[in-house]
């Protein structure tokens, strides 16, 4: 799996075990990957969160620490959750399309898991509801594969605006025909131009 972790998702990882090892814990939980999210800074998920005032310190700060010796050595275990957002964080990165796993599909993974710390964590001091963050990270996802993977440069992106409902059936329809929402997305647009060029001399 890690493998096909992007840079940022391997730095994440590592920063949760440093983060787990500064509060004496001996296990690697959702709440650790949360902090490592934050703290990872360059990745899509760290860009999402600060952009809604998540700020490492806060999550930090709510932290519980151990008690007595240091945590281990070595390898910290992971958590059932954390392995679990982990695993999810491929279904989601097959689900749009994409060949490595990125801080993105992590988080969108931790958020689907609403019964785990780091979820109930960031739910706690989020200033919106975990759909409406879903909703804004899938937007960055499909600015950033129009101007980067798709090679479209600033001036041949079209800024679509749309409503969370509206992005949401977008990103519905895309799911039901196998295809990354941006992709789904740009034939649709296409599809209309030429039928409306179609009628013109």
């Amino acid at each position: 799996m890690f493998e096909r972790f992007t840079d940022q998702a391997r730095r994440t990882v590592v920063l949760a075990s440093e983060a787990a090892r500064a509060h004496n814990h001996d296990y690697l939980g959702t709440e650790h990957i949360l902090l490592g999210l934050i703290r990872e800074r360059e990745g899509a998920a760290a860009k999402s969160l600060e952009s809604f005032g998540v700020a490492a310190a806060i999550i930090d700060s709510r932290l519980t620490t151990g008690q007595g010796e240091q945590a281990r050595s070595g390898h910290i275990p992971f958590t059932r959750h954390a392995k679990r957002i982990l695993e999810q964080s491929m279904r989601e990165t097959s689900l749009l399309g994409h060949e490595r796993i990125g801080t993105e599909q992590i988080l969108l993974a931790l958020i689907d898991d609403r019964e785990s710390a780091g979820a109930r964590l960031l739910g706690d001091v989020l200033q919106v509801d975990f759909d409406q963050l879903r909703q804004h990270i899938l937007r960055q996802v499909t600015e950033h594969r129009l101007t980067a993977e798709l090679g479209l440069g600033p001036t041949h992106v079209t800024n679509v605006r749309l409503s969370d409902a509206e992005h949401a059936l977008c990103v519905a329809a895309a799911a039901k025909a196998g295809q990354p929402v941006d992709a789904w997305m740009r034939e649709r647009i296409l599809d209309a131009a030429r039928a409306g060029g179609s009628g013109t001399e």
